[in-house]
């Protein structure tokens, strides 16, 4: 299971407004980052139980800002992973209410961040293969139109790369195509994103839709994707779901989530059903800590059930 988290102070505009704090150097200059830790028990039937305390993430961001030009540059590192280098791009606003970003930058798709402080519990929602792409390069045009509209489309290297950190660098295989259109108001988000990969003996093409709407103290969402790809040996299909609420009480808040999906990557009629609840809590404005139970129910795929209990804390600035 690979773990993901959550800062509670950031709640209901995470999936928005993955943004953290930052330290002013000068003018040109800021600084922002994060130190992750936790302590989990994992359990799947037939297979060893697995209990482990550990810092699990950490990354140091350098923000440029220079008239119209802005730029960033970050390093990332999970446990199981070397110091990689993340973000690395630079964007140009042209005034006109569109920008031109050039470099390498985390995709569109997803509504689960992938910096920990930005999400809204510890573990994916999809327990099975995953969909979502994370970073590629290419050079992208993100537009903010009138009426709470915005978008963008992306020329990639690859939607899909041979890791999280990257797509594959190889324009001679093809390239990656992302697109998004998103609506949101003060109390609502409606996000859909497309991707096509043809970068690679594959041809992927992955749809993906979450809504979220803040009532006061909670915010609801959800969300659901699809994906399918074309290879020579035949057409594979995946798609998955996920329903969620967050209750808001001060320093407290408590999420509860709802999960499932099928995925013919891992095997004809594959399919799994989880189910989460995560309190956590501000300690300060930079320090938050918070709690996870999952238990996810399996089928067609050589094991029946799994549990996840674990607690994490936040340390950001």
């Amino acid at each position: 299971m690979k773990m993901r988290s959550n800062f509670a102070g950031l709640v209901a505009l995470a999936a928005a407004s993955p943004i953290l704090a930052q330290i002013t150097i000068n003018e040109n200059l800021a600084i922002s980052g994060y130190v992750t830790g936790a302590a989990y028990h994992a359990a799947m039937d037939g297979s060893p139980d697995v209990s482990e305390l550990e810092v699990d993430s950490a990354k140091l961001a350098f923000h440029g800002t220079f008239e119209k030009v802005t730029g960033l540059i970050s390093f990332h590192t999970f446990d199981t992973v070397d110091p990689k280098l993340l973000d690395a791009y630079v964007t140009y606003d042209t005034g006109a209410g569109a920008s031109v970003t050039l470099g390498k930058f985390l995709s569109y798709l997803g509504f689960e961040a992938f910096d920990y402080p930005n999400m809204l519990q510890i573990s994916y929602a999809n327990d099975l293969a995953g969909f979502v792409p994370a970073y590629h390069s290419g050079i992208r045009v993100d537009f903010a139109g009138s009426g709470g509209f915005s978008g963008g489309i992306a020329v990639l290297d690859s939607v899909y790369g041979p890791s999280a950190y990257e797509g594959d660098h190889d324009l001679e295989n093809g390239v990656g195509f992302e697109g998004f259109l998103k609506y949101a108001t003060d109390s609502t988000t409606v996000f859909l994103g497309l991707a096509h990969d043809s970068s690679g003996p594959a041809d992927q093409f992955t749809a993906d839709l979450w809504v979220q709407h803040v009532v006061g103290d909670t915010t609801l969402a959800a969300e659901i994707l699809f994906s399918d790809i074309d290879a020579p040996g035949g057409s594979l299909s995946g798609h998955f779901w996920s329903l969620l609420a967050m209750q808001s009480f001060g320093q407290w808040s408590v999420t509860g989530r709802i999960s499932g999906g099928e995925d013919e990557t891992v095997g004809p009629d594959a399919k799994f059903t989880k189910f989460t609840i995560s309190p956590a809590v501000v300690l300060t404005d930079n320090l938050g800590l918070l709690f996870e139970y999952s238990h996810t129910e399996f089928k067609n795929t050589g094991f029946d059930d799994a549990s996840f209990l674990a607690a994490q804390f936040v340390f950001k600035f």
